[in-house]
């Protein structure tokens, strides 16, 4: 039992500071930088949120990404993934999981096959994909 306390807690306090370092104000969709980065609590245990910071969304970069996550987009809601875009000086893709952690930190567009074989990694899909 004291294991099991244990473990809530840690959990706790690793959601409740990504929850405070992704900053405040995420509805999804397109947010301005004053909005700051996403708050995820809304999220936590039922979403992994792929977050895209872009200058605008006529940049290369996020065009390219953008085409990739809509040809898959069935791939996606099947896992449970979010997507958020905001505006940033520089390009960069985060995925963050249902538990709250940051699984993956790129500043380049992130294929579908490489995006999807982190997923289906992750010891929480590997249950949902058991469970079916």
């Amino acid at each position: 039992m004291r294991n099991m306390e244990k473990m809530k807690t840690m959990l706790t306090l690793s959601c409740a500071g990504l929850t405070a370092y992704l900053g405040q104000g995420c509805a999804g969709g397109w947010s301005s930088p004053e909005a700051g980065l996403p708050n995820l609590s809304t999220h936590q245990w039922r979403h992994r949120v792929l977050i895209i910071d872009t200058p605008t969304q006529q940049s290369s970069e996020y065009l390219q990404q953008s085409a990739v996550l809509e040809a898959a987009s069935a791939g996606l809601e099947e896992r449970h993934v979010q997507i958020v875009t905001q505006t940033a000086k520089v390009f960069r893709v985060r995925l963050v999981g249902k538990d709250g952690g940051v699984k993956l930190d790129r500043g380049a567009p992130v294929d579908v096959p490489t995006l999807f074989a982190l997923i289906d990694a992750m010891p929480m899909r590997r249950a949902e994909m058991s469970g079916r």
